[in-house]
C-alpha cells in the first residue's frame, strides 16, 4: 500500500453473492431497457398524410401513440416495445408512400438523465419509485456488474416530457439518500449502449481539503493499474477541493480498482470512491462534476440566501431565486383579469387630430374624456374648445356641427375655388395659359375625415 494510503477499520460491507441465474437476470433486464426505444420518426410524408393513414400503415403493430404535422410532413409514433420499433424501422425505412420514399428512425430525446452514487445496496424497485416522483417515466434500470450481478451505483432514467426531467435533476442533485449524495446529469441517448453504459471514471470523494498532493493520490490509485487520468477539483478560490477524479484504459480495469480502494484511509481520512457517468473522458467529467457540486451548494443555501439583498449576489443564485419567487408566488388570485391585462382606468384625446378618435367620430361620447378634461388644464388643440364641448355633450347632434365647421368656405381675399386636377388647383390669370396655384388649406381634421368611409 502506497504511503499515506491504507485500509480503514471498517470497510463497506461487502454484499451476499449472487447466484448464476440472478445475475443473468439482472443482466437480461438492463439490456432489455437498454434497447426498449418505442418511439420512432417518420419523415418525408406525402402531402396531407393523415393518421389514419399511418395507422394503416402500421396495422400489424401495436400504436401506443401517433402524432401527424402535415406541415412538416413528419409523424411521431410511439409504439408497444423497443422490438416493434426496430422492426417497423427495417420494414419501413425507404418505403414507398404514395410515391414519397419515406425516412423511418428512431425519435431522438432531450430528457434522458443519468444518477450516480446511488447507495450499492439500492434495488431496481426503489430506483423507479425514486424518479417517479418527479413525472411519467418513459424507462428506467441500473448498471450492474459484468461479473458480480451487484449495482455499479448509477442508473439512467428517460422520461416522457423534458420538464419533467429538468425538476428530476433539481430535485435529486446533491440529495441525500442513505449515507450517499446524489447527483444527476443530462445524457446523450447515443451513449446508451452495452458496452458505453460502463464507466470508465471513479470519483473519490471525502479527502482531505486543500491537499493537492496529485502525485500521492496517484500512486495510491496506480497499485493495480495506471490511470490516464487522476486530477483534483478546484474551488473558487483556486484551492484544492475534497475530490478527485480518475480515469482508466476500460471500464474492467475502473471497476477493479474501485473494488479495492472504496473505504482506503488517505492522509487520514477514510474516502469513498464511486463510479461518475459513463462516455465522457476524465477531464470533462471533472468539469461537471464541479458545476454539480456548486448548483448543489446554491440550492442548499438558497433558505438563507433569501434573508439577503439579492443585489449583492452573485448572477447564479439571483436567477435561482428568481425563479422560486417565480414559483411561489404563481398561485392562482381570487380576482382573475383577462389575458389582455386590466382596463384602461381612462381614455385621454391626443392633441393630434390625426389620432384623435372625436375629430373622426365626433358622434362618440367617452365619459372618461369628459372626467380627463375636467380635471386636465385646457390644452392647444386644432378645434374650438366651444366646438369641442358641443361634439361631446350634444352626441350625433353635434356630428352635423362638426362636418358644418369643417365644411370648406371661401375665406375673405383668398382665390375662388377652381376645378380640381390632381393635387391643385387652375385659375384663370391675366396671362396667357393656365396658371397652378397650391391647393386650399384643408384643415387637418376635414382631411382625416374624408378618408374615412
Amino acid at each position: 500500500m502506497a504511503a499515506g494510503a491504507e485500509r480503514g477499520a471498517a470497510l463497506p460491507a461487502e454484499p451476499p453473492p449472487l447466484s448464476a441465474e440472478e445475475v443473468a437476470r439482472r443482466l437480461a433486464s438492463t439490456r432489455r431497457e437498454l434497447g426498449n426505444r418505442r418511439k420512432i420518426l417518420l419523415r418525408n410524408l406525402p402531402a396531407e398524410s393523415s393518421s389514419q393513414e399511418i395507422h394503416d400503415l402500421f396495422k400489424d403493430y401495436e400504436i401506443k401513440y401517433c402524432y401527424v404535422d402535415r406541415n412538416k410532413r413528419t409523424a411521431f409514433v410511439t409504439l408497444l416495445n423497443g422490438e416493434q420499433a426496430q422492426s417497423a424501422i427495417r420494414k419501413f425505412h425507404q418505403h414507398s408512400l404514395r410515391g414519397k420514399e419515406i425516412s423511418v428512425q428512431l425519435q431522438p430525446t432531450d430528457a434522458l438523465l443519468c444518477i450516480t452514487n446511488l447507495p450499492l445496496s439500492l434495488s431496481i424497485e426503489e430506483f423507479e419509485e425514486l424518479v417517479r416522483a418527479y413525472g411519467n417515466v418513459e424507462r428506467c434500470f441500473l448498471v450492474y456488474s459484468e461479473l458480480t450481478g451487484h449495482s455499479k451505483g448509477y442508473g439512467f432514467v428517460e422520461y416522457m416530457k423534458k420538464d419533467s426531467a429538468a425538476k428530476a435533476r433539481l430535485e435529486l442533485l446533491g440529495k441525500q439518500l442513505e449515507d450517499s449524495t446524489l447527483f444527476a446529469q443530462w445524457m446523450d441517448v447515443n451513449q446508451l449502449t452495452t458496452n458505453l453504459i460502463h464507466s470508465k471514471c471513479l470519483c473519490v470523494d471525502k479527502l482531505q481539503k486543500d491537499c493537492a498532493d496529485s502525485k500521492e493520490l496517484l500512486q495510491a490509485f496506480s497499485l493495480k493499474y495506471k490511470p490516464v487520468f487522476c486530477q483534483f477539483a478546484q474551488d473558487e478560490d483556486g484551492g484544492s477541493g475534497d475530490f478527485a477524479v480518475v480515469e482508466y484504459e476500460s471500464a474492467e480495469q475502473a471497476e477493479s480498482v474501485r473494488g479495492a480502494m472504496d473505504g482506503v484511509t488517505i492522509n487520514g481520512r477514510r474516502v469513498q470512491v464511486s463510479f461518475c457517468a459513463p462516455g465522457a473522458p476524465g477531464r470533462s467529467t471533472l468539469a461537471a462534476l464541479i458545476a454539480a457540486q456548486r448548483m448543489s451548494s446554491i440550492l442548499g443555501n438558497t433558505s438563507s440566501l433569501l434573508l439577503q439583498s439579492p443585489a449583492h449576489l452573485p448572477l447564479p443564485q439571483q436567477q435561482l431565486l428568481k425563479m422560486e419567487n417565480m414559483q411561489a408566488n404563481s398561485t392562482p388570485l381570487k380576482k382573475q383579469t383577462s389575458l389582455l391585462g386590466e382596463p384602461p382606468k381612462e381614455i385621454r384625446l391626443s392633441t393630434n387630430p390625426y389620432l384623435n378618435l372625436a375629430s373622426v367620430l365626433p358622434g362618440i361620447c367617452l365619459p372618461a374624456a369628459i372626467a380627463s378634461k375636467a380635471s386636465s388644464p385646457p390644452q392647444q388643440t386644432s378645434l374650438p374648445n366651444n366646438v369641442m364641448d358641443a361634439a361631446v355633450s350634444q352626441g350625433t347632434a353635434s356630428q352635423h356641427a362638426m362636418e358644418n365647421y369643417f365644411s370648406y368656405s371661401q375665406q375673405p381675399g383668398e382665390y375662388p375655388q377652381a376645378p380640381k386636377r390632381s393635387s391643385s388647383y387652375l385659375v384663370s390669370s391675366p396671362e396667357p395659359g393656365p396658371v397652378e396655384l397650391p391647393a386650399p388649406r384643408y384643415s387637418e381634421s376635414s382631411l382625416k375625415k374624408k378618408r374615412v368611409y
